[in-house]
């Protein structure tokens, strides 16, 4: 469908992507992942041919309709939203215009008018309006949102009726740049769902590992300067990068104990002219080296970062009581009780409009509410980040003073850069002004400043939205260590999959509590389980003792269930927690091994220093896995 030649594309003295050549085939579903800025969106509009590539072809067969949602854009057209879907694209519309010519003619018995009928019917044409209504309801339009002009409707809903549009209409392929960017998880987890099984061709842009993982089969690979196409899913990918960059590093340290070899003996015999002519081999050798360079390892500052430790705050963190909020004549919440506990890590989930970011920053303590109560319990401290919340960032500082102005005084500079690191603020990065910084930027400044010096409780409004892939894992793996208390809301399905180990369902003015992580919530929902019911008051009269000791035994079976529920879900992240460590220590174990064996060597002795850092290193080792140890039987102690 898509051929591709030689192609680079720079801007100025920055090179992109050079002498890329590759195809992109029907039935293809490819997945496209890089850090931000590496030109992922650039490449789509190459695609287009919105853009002028610096060289090379990118050829495109004779034809072939292509459909694209951008990353940020809107979407104003004057009809509504299922007028928009159901009346066609270019081709359909052109074929519709000739179909009524031929009618106004009187010509619908000729050949030609049966042949525009039968192209219409294989566009798809005569299933457009019901194929329109299923895709709206996945993408979480409600059947009163149909017949909405779509330039009354915010910018979000505007860009899901483009997709819905790309998704309903028979495009060849589509380009999609992060297209749950404006989606809530519910319709997240729709579009995954769908597009796993689409039957026609996609390139996606995703930073969403479980997106990428379930529903492409190719990944395009961009960066260093290079678009590399693998078969497989990103995870598949990220095996082959791992084994890949071992291999690389075998071959280097390989290659550097050779060069080491070849430099002593040329140190030892040069002054000697017996042996001149096997110094100068041993030279030329050394000269004749395939230079190995080992590429960045972009994932180091993700292992390296350590989460600092907060204070322990009271056992019940928050709680609200009553709490009643509206918007004008739009009742949000009335009489809601919602409380949270420490440790808890939850997901608010739910339908947009339902109420989550609502809930979220009262919870926050960012907005009023009407009437109720809201206490904060015993040493908490509260931190608030949301995706437009940037004033507390100073424009007149650079990225790393305001790093500096985030961390308590014992943290060193090289830990600040390891967190922006982490962050994509590396090299001169750190030191650019915030006023010069992208909206995105500005974000992840905000995001690595509460990871610097982290309050013990955490409301997290959409976090990954700016990050890359191996950011994402970053902000994961920070929070799977955070000791405190943390609520997000999120659509990365990825993210809530690794961080979450309780399920809030905001619903119909309630909120619903499922002990247990996003795939637990997930099976019960599928049970039909999740659905919200607000109590109803009984009619007027006493219970009989026959329905009170019924009430009762519910209730005794109800209790049990809930505990149960709750001693999996604790002894699964406990486990969870056990795994973690070990593996830790298998890998601690494996470098102690090496470490030894290289001291047992005499040759390791000829660099003091480095022999000195090795026998550091073991004690450092062995102290830690003591510490692994103690730590494993203390967690196996309070499994149930």
């Amino acid at each position: 469908m898509i051929f591709i030649n030689n192609l680079s594309k720079t801007y100025g003295k920055k090179t992109l992507f050079e002498d890329i050549s590759l195809n992109i085939n029907r039935g293809e579903k490819i997945g496209m992942v890089g850090p931000n800025g590496a030109g992922k969106s650039t490449f789509f509009h190459l695609l287009l041919a919105d853009a002028e590539p610096s060289a090379g072809t990118i050829q495109t067969q004779k034809g072939v309709r292509m459909g694209y949602l951008p990353q940020e854009s809107s979407f104003p057209s004057e009809h509504t939203v299922l007028d928009e879907l159901t009346r066609g694209d270019e081709g359909i519309l052109k074929l519709l215009k000739e179909k009524e010519d031929l009618e106004r003619a009187d010509q619908a018995a000729s050949y030609r008018y049966g042949e525009i009928l039968h192209e219409l019917d294989v566009l798809g044409y005569f299933e457009l309006e019901h194929k329109a209504e299923k895709v709206l309801m996945g993408l979480g339009f409600k059947e009163r949102d149909f017949n909405r002009p779509i330039t009354q409707m915010s910018g979000g809903w505007q860009m899901r009726v483009l997709l819905a549009k790309l998704l309903v209409l028979p495009y060849d392929i589509l380009l999609l740049d992060e297209p749950t960017n404006y989606l809530d998880l519910n319709a997240a987890l729709w579009l995954k769902s769908y597009l796993a099984g689409y039957s026609g061709t996609f390139l996606m842009i995703s930073h969403d590992k479980s997106f990428l993982k379930e529903v492409t089969n190719y990944t395009l690979v961009l960066e260093h300067g290079q678009i590399t196409k693998v078969t497989g899913s990103y995870e598949h990918y990220e095996q082959l990068r791992e084994e890949q960059r071992l291999t690389m590093a075998r071959r280097f340290e390989q290659q550097e104990k050779k060069r080491r070899q070849l430099d002593r003996f040329i140190t030892r015999f040069h002054a000697q002219p017996n042996k001149a002519a096997a110094v100068r081999n041993k030279r030329k050798a050394i000269e004749r080296m395939e230079e190995i360079v080992l590429p960045p390892d972009v994932r180091e500052s993700i292992r390296m970062f350590h989460f600092p430790r907060t204070r322990p705050s009271g056992h019940r963190v928050l709680k609200l009581e009553k709490i009643a909020k509206s918007y004008g004549d739009i009742r949000v919440y009335q009489d809601l009780d919602f409380e949270i506990e420490r440790g808890e890590k939850a997901v608010l989930a739910g339908e947009n409009g339902a109420g989550k970011s609502t809930l979220l920053k009262i919870l926050a303590g960012v907005i009023a509410f009407d009437s109720g109560n809201r206490q904060v319990g015993h040493n908490v401290d509260i931190g608030y980040f949301s995706q437009t919340r940037l004033d507390t960032l100073n424009p007149e500082n650079t990225v790393l003073e305001e790093a500096y102005n985030a961390a308590p005084g014992t943290m060193s500079q090289e830990a600040l850069r390891t967190i922006l690191g982490a962050f994509l603020f590396s090299g001169e990065d750190v030191d650019k002004k915030v006023s010069v910084l992208s909206g995105g930027e500005k974000s992840r400044l905000n995001l690595a400043k509460f990871l610097i010096h982290p309050p013990n409780c955490l409301f997290l409004d959409e976090p990954t939205t700016h990050l890359d892939v191996d950011a994402v894992d970053a902000l994961i793996r920070a929070l799977e260590h955070y000791e405190g208390t943390l609520v997000f809301i999120s659509h990365d399905i990825h993210f809530v999959r690794s961080v979450a180990n309780v399920v809030y369902e905001v619903k119909d003015g309630g909120v619903r509590k499922f002990f247990g992580n996003f795939d637990y919530y997930l099976e019960k929902r599928e049970q039909g389980v999740t659905e919200f019911k607000p109590k109803k008051p009984r009619p007027g009269g006493e219970k009989t003792r026959l329905q009170m000791e019924r009430d009762r035994v519910r209730q005794e079976e109800k209790q049990k269930k809930e505990e149960e529920r709750r001693r999996k879900a604790h002894n699964t992240a406990i486990g969870s927690e056990i795994q973690k460590l070990k593996k830790e220590r298998e890998g601690l174990e494996l470098e102690s091994y090496a470490k030894a064996r290289a001291l047992a060597d005499s040759r390791t002795y000829a660099n003091q220093a480095k022999a000195r850092d090795y026998g550091q290193r073991l004690k450092e080792i062995e102290s830690r896995c003591r510490s692994i140890d103690a730590e494993i039987a203390k967690l196996e102690k309070k499994l149930e």
